[in-house]
């Protein structure tokens, strides 16, 4: 009774649409389509912030002599990693002078307007002669007069190598590397520098011992945070013990976080540690262990992200020479080829689908699936958008996605789910495109792709919205 009841009562309203002189009645439903772009893998290489080659500067500040900037106004445009070696002998003796700190400023400055990311190293010694402070205490003076300049450019400065000491800055060959002065200099530095800087030691063993100092403190409730620190080996795969790095042999104690392991139980450490914190340095002393089949191995189990572009120039050459040989798009590259591609993150976006309005959201679901084919993850969070652009207007539909980045493992593929709302588009086709921007420095993300890329992003697909009518009323001619 209630569906016959239904049916008289839409009759009648058609009865009367019809009396009134309405000529014409449509009715129409909404009906959306998605046809996925083909997504490609690059084997190009693509230049991203926080990951590469980096070219050595180095500078030493004095209240007399200038600095020469010029360096840095000769850089091309773009991303791109820096070391900064930043020498304070001038100062073994004293604090650092307002002149010294002027020149500090200056340099950052320079670097920051060069649009690269700064690896920065302070030192006392480009020699085997040592011209460190006298006391702990000045060094720790020198520490904090820095910083307060170190932190107006956390925004580009992306990692502190070290604690000042050592020759070359490396954190072996010092007064101050006893346990005792090395973890009241990395603590007096987690504790002044900005939280958004990256620190890092010279080997996994002192990770551990300011691990678990710091540990010690945070039941005081007063202790820094650890997860920042990172490592730099500038033995990195030198030799079996990386120049001193590892030990010969296992550690009689595996659980004693002061003692060096074994190569293989220390690049174990580091394959689950990178991952949350940066690596690299510079490869060295052309020997069977910096062979390229044995190189890639390593750098990928040790999650390493930078290295120095010159040295060491004959393990570099050999790896030009080398070819990989792993049945993927890379196969036939020479080594130092395929080592760029890999150094840090590397993402590949690999396909799309849509998922109409849920009847009960009224949301639309994107799903996107990449891959994360490089060394490393990334250790910033970088932004993701998805938009979609109507082709006949070119407005666009921005929608943020909610994903943090630095979890986009490596070796690893990410889903992402994106609901749009898409009941309030306007009928026609869209271009689908996701764009990855890191917001510190502003510069998108390229994804290792080949196919369209527009001011959006990397196109995804076509999104067809239409109006198709359900039935249609006219009167009699």
């Amino acid at each position: 009774m209630k569906k016959l009841a239904k049916s008289l009562l839409i009759i009648l309203l058609f009865s009367l649409l019809l009396s009134a002189g309405v000529y014409f009645l449509r009715l129409e439903r909404r009906s959306v389509s998605y046809r996925p772009a083909v997504l490609t893998e690059s084997p190009e290489e693509f230049r991203n912030p926080y990951v590469g080659w980096y070219h050595i500067y180095g500078y030493m500040l004095s209240d007399q002599t200038p600095l020469d900037l010029s360096q840095a106004g000769k850089q091309e445009p773009g991303p791109g990693l820096v070391l900064l070696e930043i020498n304070l002998q001038n100062y073994t003796e004293d604090t650092i002078g307002d002149a010294g700190l002027s020149q500090l400023e200056d340099l950052f400055a320079a670097w920051q307007a060069s649009g690269k990311q700064m690896i920065i190293r302070f030192l006392y010694n480009w020699d085997d002669t040592s011209h460190e402070p006298e006391t702990l205490e000045l060094v720790l003076e020198h520490m904090s007069q820095t910083a307060k300049i170190v932190n107006r450019y956390s925004d580009c400065i992306y990692i502190m190598q070290g604690i000042y000491v050592g020759k070359w800055g490396e954190m072996h060959s010092s007064r101050y590397m006893n346990e005792k002065d090395m973890l009241t200099l990395i603590h007096h530095l987690d504790q002044i520098i900005h939280p958004d800087i990256f620190l890092a030691v010279r080997t996994p063993m002192q990770w551990r011992c300011f691990r678990d100092f710091a540990e010690e403190l945070t039941k005081q409730n007063h202790g820094p945070a650890y997860s920042r620190i990172g490592l730099y080996n500038d033995g990195m795969l030198g030799s079996a013990t990386d120049l001193g790095t590892y030990a010969e042999r296992a550690a009689a104690d595996s659980s004693a976080n002061g003692e060096t392991d074994s190569r293989k139980a220390e690049i174990a450490f580091q394959n689950t540690l990178c991952n949350y914190v940066p690596n690299g340095g510079e490869v060295v002393n052309d020997n069977s262990y910096n062979d390229f089949p044995a190189a890639a191995a390593d750098l990928s189990a040790m999650h390493v992200s930078y290295l120095n572009a010159s040295y060491d120039a004959a393990v570099l050459s050999k790896w030009e020479r080398s070819a990989w040989d792993g049945g993927d798009i890379f196969s036939g590259m020479n080594g130092l080829d395929y080592i760029s591609r890999h150094l840090g993150y590397r993402y590949v976006l690999r396909s799309s689908s849509f998922l109409p309005d849920s009847a009960k959201s009224g949301e639309s679901l994107f799903c996107v699936t990449l891959e994360n084919t490089g060394f490393s993850n990334s250790y910033r969070s970088f932004d993701i958008t998805l938009t979609l652009r109507h082709k006949a207007s070119r407005a666009a539909y921005s929608v943020p996605v909610q994903t943090d980045t630095r979890f986009w493992n490596t070796g690893m593929q990410t889903s992402l789910e994106i609901p749009v709302e898409i009941s309030g588009c306007r009928p026609g086709k869209y271009t689908v495109c996701l764009k990855i921007t890191d917001p510190a420095s502003g510069y998108e993300i390229l994804c290792a792709n080949e196919g369209e890329h527009t001011e959006n992003g990397y196109v995804l697909g076509e999104l067809a919205i239409n109006m198709e009518p359900i039935f249609s009323i006219s009167p009699a001619p």
